[in-house]
């Protein structure tokens, strides 16, 4: 998990974040931007005909990222269900739901869904440490939620917000994310199938008002809540790296995809 002066701990069974400066709010992240968990891309190859010599990380600089390739593990010329690809990269914070990183909050009430993140949802995987109660089978809808406080002075009323999230290999149709505010009004997102690029890491960036985010208190603080879920109901193998409220849009930085010879 990255580092930083704000880093999560528990308090009488809420997961805070909190901070000696008093920073600005800047993000709350679920999960921890780690390319999926792979400590080490090196050998890992996309999914390619043969000779599948191609790398996964596609510009090498050892991080799986967006317009870059969840990994053929073996090595078979697919990323699937039915390839042995299936990965639980998650620490043992993660699996108990308790990573979360915010720049910015006085508290963080709720933060669930680490748990969904840098493992592979596939039909195949072991039922083991499973985030939904039905197991592996289809559907593995995600769900994330971020319930936290932000002091008064520490985010201009009115700022813009991004949803940001990175995922791996959606190719089977349809898949929607549905996001729910603190009023119960909700909004859905479409997401672009990643076509024949079997195993792209993606990431989708959407602009949610501040008034929909946030609710004052009687103190002029305020309240931030989100709730979403991650529709696919058909797909059997899918990823997650993190999902995060920002004030940054992931996609502000073009990241073309790159190639490398065969």
């Amino acid at each position: 998990m990255p580092r930083s002066s704000l880093l999560p701990f528990i308090v009488s069974g809420l997961l805070l974040a909190k901070s000696a400066f008093g920073e600005p709010f800047e993000y709350i992240r679920i999960g921890d931007k780690d390319g999926f968990g792979f400590k080490s891309t090196e050998a890992l190859v996309r999914a390619t005909p043969p000779p599948n010599n191609r790398p996964a990380d596609t510009n090498g600089d050892g991080f799986l990222d967006r317009n870059e390739f969840l990994p053929d593990l073996n090595a078979d010329g697919g990323v699937a269900w039915v390839s042995d690809d299936n990965f639980d990269n998650r620490s043992p914070e993660e699996i108990a739901d308790q990573i979360v990183e915010c720049i910015g909050c006085t508290a963080v009430s709720r933060a669930a869904g680490s748990n969904w993140t840098d493992l592979s949802l596939s039909l195949s995987s072991p039922n083991v440490d499973w985030p939904d109660a039905d197991g592996p089978a289809v559907p593995n809808n995600a769900i994330f939620v971020f319930d936290f406080k932000v002091a008064k002075n520490d985010i201009v009323p009115g700022s813009r917000l991004f949803f940001n999230l990175v995922f791996g290999d959606y190719d089977i149709n349809p898949a929607l994310i549905g996001v729910r505010f603190r009023d119960q009004t909700t909004r859905t997102l479409a997401l672009r199938n990643q076509g024949p690029l079997d195993g792209l890491i993606q990431a989708r960036s959407t602009v949610l008002e501040f008034h929909e985010v946030f609710t004052a208190d009687s103190n002029g603080n305020w309240d931030g809540f989100l709730h979403v879920i991650f529709l696919a109901p058909r797909d059997p193998y899918t990823a997650f790296d993190y999902v995060e409220l920002s004030l940054f849009d992931i996609l502000s930085v073009e990241a073309p995809i790159r190639t490398h010879p065969a």
